[in-house]
């Protein structure tokens, strides 16, 4: 099977998992349908695998390792079956994983008790369950060491953690989010975990949402735990539906802060199907306090109605398409600035309008100001603190954002390249993505942002957070929610292509309408709108595209707020 399709049975079992949570062999329980990010399910599942057969050849004993390390049922229990008992106390099958290619895996036979197993990595899972895109398609050679117990060959050395085919991955791995707090505490923001089995997935959850967010992520995010904070016992119980978490060390107790932990910890174990609720304890005693007036949220919904200038009148476009509400105050001065694009703030009170002239800042009862009049300037962004980000397309790496005064600010942007397609913030103001190119291929990256507690910007991280290059020509991208951005491409023959990647995830593609050149902000796939050349909005439906609205000049969306 070529890589491109097991690549997309491997998506379509990711929607499987993501719709039903059905993988394996049902032992008890109804069946219930899914949630976001589905995880754990209610009924008991299990992928099957034997223990060694007597008599195995080296060549059997590896294959049956590999094939029982998809079960972590009692900490890879059957896996352990087929190492030397001294090696099966030390064999670390929790140091995350090597996702490869099953028809592309092959083997050397290094000598007479040791072959090395060439893999094909389309995936990494570090330790704390990060997933990672592979830097190149290089083999990885993994060696394996074999010796005689009572007669039978056993595995004495292996690699930690474990081997294992996309398809696969998908069946006994799943998708958790963990959730760490913005500048502000207003909003609690994703940052993708996965994990393996069900026993001790909450215990797993819980010990690397202490450990802080990922490296890339991190300097833009707050936990509210602070350094040296442990979790002990080392598990989590669930008990009624009640997960039960102790943890001890140097913490604040203050109810503020347990409130934060407590959110933190909720938030991040809802994917977890038998757990309800959380019983937070510091140093063996209850926090019990109440919860906050302003429960903090994830990423809000969008405005269902699209923002779009027809005609000479910008506003909300009607459900039916026939008819545009103007946006009082607003919808004559953007006008008049001929926009080619429009960024909306939240609660459409202030607009980042791309004209002729540069990047304009429109605010309801003030007067337009010019921001920006370098040439060849992408789509500008508007943030969820009024800020504007404006860059030249030919000039990636000179980045300015404007405070809501107007003065404008350099930063350095951790990618290089000749020429950036466009920019898009989260609605939570926590990570910037951009479609860079090296003039050979264009990639999406994402970047946190680090904000002061008033949330004007500090810095970009310096880490990227990398995706596979997209194919064809990509010429816009939007977040769809929390933790998902569409990218649309173009093709030769003008077909359109939208590429869905979820952060710390994979990626799925379906086709666009033809003539795409602007994809929207939407609240999962299905309120994506894509305008086209000859000024049609469209709307998923089945399979297909269906116009919803004509005559459309340019197209935005107002965030949640």
């Amino acid at each position: 099977m070529r890589r491109s399709a097991v690549r997309a049975v491997a998506a379509l079992i990711l929607v499987a998992i993501t719709l039903t949570g059905c993988i394996g062999i049902p032992r008890s329980g109804p069946v219930n349908n899914g949630r976001p990010f589905a995880a754990e399910d209610s009924l008991e599942l299990d992928i099957i695998v034997p223990g060694p057969m007597k008599d195995a050849t080296q060549q059997q004993i590896l294959d049956g390792f590999i094939e029982a390390a998809q079960s972590p049922r009692n900490n890879y229990q059957v896996a352990r079956e087929f190492l030397t008992p001294t090696f099966s106390g030390q064999w670390e099958a929790d140091r995350g994983a090597t996702v490869d290619v099953r028809a592309l895996r092959t083997r050397q036979q290094v000598d007479e008790t040791s072959t090395r197993v060439l893999a094909t990595p389309v995936a990494a899972l570090t330790v704390s369950g990060q997933y990672e895109n592979p830097s190149s398609s290089a083999v990885i050679p993994l060696a394996y060491h074999f010796e005689k117990v009572q007669g039978q060959w056993r595995i004495a050395e292996a690699p930690p953690g474990i081997l294992i085919d996309e398809i696969s991955f998908y069946e006994v791995f799943r998708p958790y989010p963990l959730y760490f707090f913005d500048p502000s505490y207003r909003y609690l923001v994703p940052d993708l975990r996965w994990f393996a089995g069900r026993d001790s997935v909450q215990t797993n959850i819980v010990m690397a949402l202490l450990a802080g967010p990922s490296e890339w992520l991190a300097p833009g995010v707050i936990s509210a735990f602070s350094e040296g904070v442990r979790l002990i016992p080392m598990s989590v119980p669930v008990a009624g539906r009640v997960a039960s978490v102790n943890l001890v060390g140097e913490s604040a107790d203050d109810a503020i802060t347990v409130q934060r932990m407590r959110a933190q910890i909720t938030a991040s174990l809802a994917a977890v199907r038998r757990v309800d609720g959380v019983s937070l304890k510091i140093a063996g005693v209850t926090q019990d306090v109440p919860d906050p007036p302003t429960p903090p949220a994830t990423a809000p919904p969008a405005e269902s109605r699209p923002l779009v200038g027809r005609g000479d009148v910008f506003g909300y476009l009607a459900t039916t398409g026939n008819q545009v509400t103007p946006l009082p105050e607003v919808s004559s001065q953007v006008m008049k600035l001929a926009p080619t694009s429009v960024a909306v703030g939240t609660n459409a009170q202030a607009f980042a309008v791309q004209s002729p002239i540069g990047v304009s800042l429109v605010r309801v009862g003030a007067a337009p100001v010019l921001l920006d009049s370098r040439p060849h300037l992408v789509a500008p962004v508007l943030d969820n603190q009024h800020i504007v980000w404006s860059v030249p397309e030919n000039a990636p790496t000179d980045l300015l954002w404007y405070s809501r005064e107007g003065k404008s600010t350099a930063i350095t942007v951790p990618w290089t390249g000749t020429r950036i397609v466009a920019i898009q913030m989260s609605s939570d103001g926590t990570r910037l993505a951009a479609l860079v190119s090296d003039g050979l291929a264009t990639q999406l990256v994402v970047v946190a942002v680090a904000r002061s507690a008033t949330g004007e910007p500090i810095k970009l991280g310096q880490t990227l957070q990398r995706f596979p290059t997209i194919a064809n020509n990509p010429v816009s991208l939007a977040w769809l929610d929390a933790n998902t951005v569409a990218v649309l491409s173009t093709t030769p023959s003008g077909s359109t292509k939208i590429t869905t990647q979820v952060l710390g995830g994979v990626a799925t593609v379906r086709s666009g309408p033809d003539g795409g050149v602007v994809v929207l902000v939407g609240n999962g796939m299905q309120g994506v709108r894509v305008l086209t050349t000859t000024g049609d909005l469209d709307a998923p439906s089945g399979v297909g595209w269906q116009v919803v609205a004509s005559g459309i000049r340019f197209a935005s969306t107002q965030p949640g707020s």
